[in-house]
């Protein structure tokens, strides 16, 4: 048969949706004719439809040998290097087949969605735009628009984009989802629920949706379906990625999802735990529940916790991430991440004990306290401002200490740094304007959670941000009051002055979008009146 009657074929039959024919077609073609560019760019997109991208790319390299100009297989060659992770090289792809045409709207539209990938948002969203202005109804754009627009924390405009990418239809299931991860970032919680809901109910296998629900149950108090949710993030490609430190491919690979109460008594019980040092302290407090149960518990968490955890966990076996607990995974029975104890021992209020759970060796407190020297009949405050990182909302839960005056300011009060990272030089700068300077100590020495846990125990009140100090506190049980951002972290909730995990934290909220100023006037007046 000749080479035209072949391709013809071979594209009748993908047309037909009968791939593996198709690429079987394309395969005696390419023997024939080994010299056809176009037959090894459509073996790609074969290659590609049948789920191979890394066969596709193979494909797409050999076609772009035998014709370099073919714009088309450049962004084709960028599709399948995005699917294989690799971003960077894909941008790359797309650049080029934008040098041949600089019209081509999926390069952009598909550019954007790897530089997403790449984090690099800002760019992200101006090739958004320039593949919208090619094409207004483009629905993937509008889609990729929104994704960048929602990680450069501009919500408002995020929704607008992902109900335009809706109305250009995308596709229905990752429209409503997008749509609901805004809206709960917009603090429009139960609004969310119902674009999720139907995204849910579309793709009920798909994790990300789930993922994503999980944020407004939590927030609204529906710990049993939130926590049901939530046990679908280790599917989601980004949260297994940004949790691989520690836990691993391997180990995530023999995780138990969804696990029962049934599952684990009297068995030998490894913990692996997961995301910040914040919410390692936070699942911490369900770690006596589970030693009660199981025969035995190793967790193995971040190493400023493990002095911390070790002492106050004495039937837990506890430490860092070395890898030596993979090597002997024989000798546990069931894997578990720390988070998703939640499933099993807390699906009610009522199942939140509210009680300290954390203790520094007190040899530590003590030599905190004599290091602090005499209060003189002031209080010892503890002070942090800043929370978070680029990926975790620091800008909306952040302050400046300058901001802090008005709490600074209180009289018979005595304030001390518990800021992570080295805060010295901000500290030394506010110090210059007080009569009570605060007091400041090398970031070394308090790094350790351990060594932190003594000083906070020293103190009489914690005031802070959302940040890690705040659940030390609480697990502590020392008096602590937080300022928390009109929509905060699903750990927070809403609508409440405490939160159930922590009996000794009280809330300071932001509301109606003024800002700061109120919320640290209202800490400074409850410091004012003995609060603590």
């Amino acid at each position: 048969m000749a080479a035209d009657d072949l391709f013809a074929q071979a594209g009748a039959q993908a047309g037909a949706g009968r791939f593996a024919e198709a690429l079987a077609t394309l395969d005696a073609l390419i023997a024939e004719t080994p010299g056809d560019a176009r037959a090894w760019s459509m073996q790609g997109s074969l290659r590609m439809e049948l789920g191979r991208p890394g066969d596709a790319l193979a494909s797409y390299d050999r076609a772009l040998t035998l014709n370099p100009a073919a714009a088309a297989t450049l962004v084709n060659r960028g599709n399948a290097l995005s699917l294989l992770g690799r971003h960077a090289e894909a941008v790359e792809s797309y650049d080029r087949a934008l040098a041949l045409d600089p019209r081509l709207v999926p390069a952009h539209g598909n550019r954007a969605r790897a530089l997403i990938a790449l984090e690099r948002s800002a760019e992200a969203l101006a090739s958004a735009d320039a593949a919208l202005a090619l094409q207004p109804a483009y629905a993937n754009a509008w889609t990729h628009r929104g994704s960048a627009l929602h990680a450069l924390e501009r919500y408002d405009e995020a929704l607008d984009a992902f109900q335009k990418a809706r109305a250009a239809g995308a596709d229905p299931h990752e429209a409503q989802s997008n749509l609901g991860m805004t809206l709960t970032a917009l603090g429009r919680y139960r609004e969310a629920l119902a674009p999720l809901d139907a995204a849910v109910a579309l793709r009920p296998e798909a994790p990300l949706a789930r993922y994503r629900r999980s944020r407004p149950r939590l927030t609204l108090g529906d710990f049993q379906g939130g926590w049901a949710d939530y046990e679908h993030r280790w599917r989601t490609a980004f949260f297994a990625a940004r949790s691989a430190g520690y836990v691993t491919a391997a180990a995530q690979a023999k995780l138990a999802a969804n696990p029962r109460p049934e599952d684990l008594a009297g068995r030998r019980v490894l913990v692996l735990a997961e995301q910040g040092v914040g919410d390692q302290i936070m699942f911490a407090s369900i770690l006596p529940d589970l030693a009660a149960a199981a025969a035995r518990v190793t967790l193995v968490c971040d190493p400023r916790l493990v002095g911390l955890f070790a002492h106050s966990f004495p039937g837990v076996a506890v430490q860092g991430p070395d890898g030596a607990t993979e090597r002997g995974e024989g000798d546990f029975d069931v894997v578990l991440a720390l988070g998703s104890l939640a499933v099993v021992y807390r699906n009610t209020e009522a199942d939140f004990p509210g009680r300290p759970y954390l203790a520094p060796r007190p040899e530590l407190t003590e030599s905190w306290r004599e290091r602090l020297g005499p209060a003189n009949g002031r209080r010892r405050i503890g002070i942090s401002w800043r929370g978070g990182g680029p990926t975790t909302g620091s800008a909306a839960r952040s302050l400046t200490l300058a901001a802090l005056r008005p709490i600074v300011d209180t009289p018979d009060c005595e304030f001390v740094s518990l800021q992570y990272g080295d805060p010295r030089a901000e500290v030394a700068e506010v110090n210059a304007g007080l009569s009570r300077p605060i007091r400041c100590f090398d970031p070394a020495e308090i790094d350790d959670f351990e060594a932190l846990a003594g000083l906070v125990s020293a103190l009489d009140v914690v005031v802070s941000v959302q940040t890690a100090v705040i659940h030390l506190s609480g697990a502590l049980g020392r008096p602590c009051l937080v300022m928390v951002p009109q929509t905060p972290e699903w750990r927070y909730m809403v609508g409440r002055p405490a939160i159930p995990w922590y009996g000794s934290v009280r809330l300071f909220r932001q509301e109606g979008g003024v800002g700061w100023s109120p919320v640290i006037d209202r800490v400074a007046a409850a410091l004012a009146a003995g609060a603590g």
